[in-house]
């Protein structure tokens, strides 16, 4: 999957969809919770500025798209256009 996003814009991501960021945990890992689906998600925490780690794209489409917060296809978008689809 070819992807021009950084960790920042993944993060942005998670806080528009209504993710929370909790603690950092004792493996140097981010925590975001949706209070409303009960989503949980375990992300490294890495230097904004860079790429996200592949598997973490791919755990991250994964949980949203079973969620019901963002289909995989308007992910993939993201991933690679640094942005949203545009709905009509």
């Amino acid at each position: 999957m070819p992807q021009s996003i950084t960790n920042k814009m993944l993060t942005q991501l998670l806080a528009d969809l209504g993710s929370e960021r909790r603690a950092v945990s004792d493996k140097n890992h981010q925590i975001w919770t949706h209070p409303e689906s009960g989503c949980t998600l375990r992300l490294p925490v890495n230097k904004l500025l860079e790429a996200p780690r592949p598997a973490d794209l791919v755990g991250v489409r994964a949980h949203l798209n079973l969620q019901g917060h963002l289909d995989e296809e308007a992910f993939d978008y993201f991933v690679v256009e640094g942005k949203l689809p545009a709905h009509s």
